[in-house]
């Protein structure tokens, strides 16, 4: 197996800031709207700060395998049989997350700007640029996030910008009018915005830098990405009524091709560009993880990982042939929802619980 180089801090905000973003950016204001309301804000708030309890338990998880990834100390947890069925698992949930990410974005290119663009041309073309990427070593994939973060800062601009003119804050009113149950239900379906943050799974032994220092540094990242999405949600809710919010899917981009600049034209195309590279970093990480997670299958390594990568790469651009209509995306993308929780959470919980059980056991012989 290749061995990993050490990345710094720094470099671990970037690559859990790129893992996050992805492309709920674009849709997250319709997804809670039809959930939350106005009050959408509020909800990808509460469930930010969810995500952060979910990080101090993978956190405190790693903390007891400081020398070893995830993918390493899952047979000792919980046996060699269960921890090869566990990554195996865990390398299908996220070759299906780079997938069902690509096919999102994807399917967002093909409506605003390759209108007539086959759609497997679209595909193949991020496959390959991600697949490159994905066989990287960590700390490459951290060089790159490094260099691509500027654009997720011009994005970022663009909308707290474009919500200057023709924005109501009268839509923010009245806040909690239905009560807490919708913003509840609303924390559910903003949670899945904030998976990315279980890179640390993988990540925390080849951080150089204390426990404390990666904890901060990973909630450092978690905070950045609390206010992008605030931020997007807030712009979006003032100047939107909830019924438009639930009929327009990308709220975003349909606010910057509405917003005129005298030296540019299309807004909403510029953003979609720039987007490319937030989008492909959060791809090239789950590959990137996918790979892993089957060369670990067993001790000694299950063969090269960019061999790995380029036969995920393959199975996904052959599956992504079946991913023709929009209704199957987002239908899909609502069960991966629903079982990211698992992944990123539940399991990680469970382990930590198990393996705090056994340490108590070992301690009492």
């Amino acid at each position: 197996m290749m061995k990993e180089e050490a990345i710094t801090g720094r470099q671990l905000i970037t690559l859990t800031i790129m893992a996050q973003l992805g492309i709920e950016v674009l849709s997250l204001p319709h997804a809670g709207a039809e959930t939350a309301g106005h009050d959408t804000w509020l909800a990808v708030l509460i469930s930010g700060l969810a995500a952060q309890i979910g990080i101090l338990l993978i956190w405190w998880l790693g903390s007891r395998y400081p020398n070893r990834n995830f993918y390493a100390y899952t047979r000792e947890i919980v046996g060699r049989p269960i921890g090869i069925a566990l990554n195996l698992l865990y390398g299908c949930y996220y070759a299906f997350s780079g997938l069902l990410i690509t096919a999102l974005y994807a399917d967002i290119l093909k409506r605003w700007i390759f209108l007539f663009t086959p759609r497997w041309l679209i595909f193949l073309m991020l496959f390959i640029l991600c697949g490159y990427a994905a066989t990287s070593t960590l700390k490459r994939l951290a060089f790159i996030s490094q260099t691509f973060m500027i654009f997720p800062v011009i994005c970022f601009l663009l909308i707290a910008f474009s919500g200057i003119y023709g924005l109501d804050p009268r839509n923010l009113l009245p806040v909690l009018s239905g009560g807490w149950s919708p913003v509840i239900r609303g924390v559910y379906v903003a949670f899945s915005a904030y998976i990315g943050y279980d890179l640390l799974l993988y990540a925390y032994p080849y951080v150089h830098a204390g426990k404390k220092k990666i904890l901060l540094a990973i909630s450092i990242a978690n905070a950045s990405t609390i206010v992008f999405y605030v931020t997007v949600c807030l712009v979006c809710t003032t100047m939107f009524s909830q019924r438009q919010l639930i009929i327009v899917p990308e709220p975003i981009i349909f606010i910057l091709k509405n917003y005129r600049i005298q030296i540019l034209q299309s807004l909403d195309i510029l953003f979609l560009v720039f987007y490319v590279f937030v989008v492909c970093p959060t791809i090239n990480v789950y590959f990137f993880l996918a790979s892993k997670a089957f060369v670990h299958l067993r001790t000694a390594g299950l063969g090269k990982r960019y061999i790995w990568v380029w036969i995920l790469i393959a199975a996904c651009f052959i599956a992504s042939f079946s991913l023709t209509k929009r209704i199957d995306i987002l239908r899909i993308a609502s069960f991966q929802d629903r079982f990211s929780i698992l992944i990123v959470a539940a399991f990680p919980l469970l382990l930590l619980l198990i393996s705090g059980i056994r340490s108590a056991g070992r301690h009492r012989a």
